[in-house]
């Protein structure tokens, strides 16, 4: 079985919302921390004059704020490649914004717009080439340890590259004689190694 590591698509011009990092209200002295805090903050939303919708988003914003503020931001544990190549490809952006701000500045200029041209398809075709060989070596990873049999290190590989998402823990499956749907975590996971063990122990 050959493996092909399949990039996960980068929303382009969205905003993203910054996951809140809820496990640690866990600890009560920081779940009331936050409460005094919304408490205080809300407060002035409930006395504001101004339409629903601006009160909504108001309220929304706010929360969203104290929450990031006092819990801070889910730390990911998955590796990507445009976080392992950062440094190379914010060199690379930076300098399409200053040809970009160059252009925007000059807009008669045809040497400046041709150069912003230029740098747009040379970035683009270099962040593909840095995706592709870095989806390629981990692929080789993801393989090599599938041809020994290593299936520890096979999905911690996997793990690795798709977060805890990629998860066999929550999902029902059915049993091996196919009569039942396991729900229970613990007969699932069972299910899952007796599943892979076949797999990746099967003759070469």
């Amino acid at each position: 079985m050959d493996f092909y590591i399949r990039p996960k698509r980068r929303p382009q011009g969205q905003k993203v919302t910054r996951k809140i990092n809820i496990t640690k209200l866990k600890n009560q002295l920081t779940a009331q921390d936050l409460q005094s805090r919304m408490d205080s903050k809300l407060l002035d939303i409930r006395n504001d004059q101004s339409s629903i919708d601006e009160q909504w988003e108001s309220f929304r914003d706010t929360v969203h704020s104290i929450a990031l503020e006092t819990l801070g931001q889910v730390t990911r544990n998955h590796q990507d490649w445009f976080d392992e190549n950062d440094q190379e490809i914010q060199k690379l952006l930076e300098e399409k914004r200053r040809l970009l701000r160059a252009h925007q500045n000059d807009t008669t200029c045809t040497a400046k717009k041709a150069a912003f041209n230029n740098i747009r398809s040379t970035v683009q075709a270099k962040l593909r080439l840095m995706q592709d060989a870095w989806l390629s070596a981990k692929a080789d990873e993801v393989q090599g340890y599938a041809d020994k049999h290593d299936t520890k290190k096979f999905y911690e590989a996997l793990k690795a590259v798709y977060g805890p998402q990629f998860s066999y823990g929550s999902t029902p499956l059915l049993s091996t004689d196919g009569t039942s749907l396991l729900t229970n975590k613990k007969l699932i996971l069972e299910r899952w190694a007796e599943h892979f063990n076949i797999v990746l122990n099967r003759p070469a």
